[in-house]
């Protein structure tokens, strides 16, 4: 059994670079951006918004697949009541950038996110909570060219940040702080 999924492992890296060293087109992105969204403790408080500062890194080995690998972190707030709720997540992403929606100057692309929020809650945190949940997302964008090297950068979608857990709601076994609804704008420098 292990000789087997070893050879997957194998084959599926040899294809990989195979089809990258053929397309010798690689892409790695770096992109900042801002994002804002509807945000809701627990889920049956109060929501209000929320707004954060990303950076990211992506990489695309092959143009003609369309996929693209990255990892992306940010600083991120929300207010819930009179409690400021801070995160600082850590994404990893990958894309899909279908040949048939490649334009000239204009890149459209779905990302889906995984990964973990690392949640910094206010003096009122419970004593129950614990801090940290699942992050994960699923994302519509897209990029203009504006320069060789420089691109306007958007995404919309549904982002879930789950900052804190706690014990005493088991509703809530993702976490119970929550980004919804989400857009967000930047640049995006092409690195090579």
């Amino acid at each position: 059994m292990k000789k087997i999924i070893l050879s997957i492992i194998l084959s599926v890296l040899f294809i990989t670079t195979a089809l990258a060293v053929e397309n010798p087109n690689n892409k790695l992105f770096s992109n900042i951006f801002f994002g804002a969204g509807t945000f809701s403790a627990g889920e049956n408080k109060g929501g209000s918004a929320f707004f954060s500062g990303s950076i990211s890194l992506d990489w695309i080995p092959n143009q003609r697949i369309g996929l693209s690998y990255g990892i992306e972190t940010a600083l991120l707030g929300g207010k819930e009541q009179n409690n400021i709720i801070y995160g600082i997540p850590i994404i990893f992403r990958i894309g899909w950038h279908p040949v048939f929606l490649q334009f000239e100057k204009f890149n459209i692309f779905i990302l889906g996110k995984a990964g973990w929020g690392f949640g910094i809650w206010g003096d009122n945190l419970d004593n129950d909570s614990t801090n940290g949940g699942i992050v994960c997302g699923i994302n519509i964008g897209g990029s203009y060219v504006l320069t060789n090297l420089l691109r306007l950068y958007m995404e919309v979608g549904y982002n879930y940040y789950g900052l804190a857990r706690n014990s005493n709601y088991p509703e809530y076994p993702l976490g119970y702080g929550s980004g919804k609804t989400y857009a967000s704008i930047g640049l995006s420098l092409k690195l090579f």
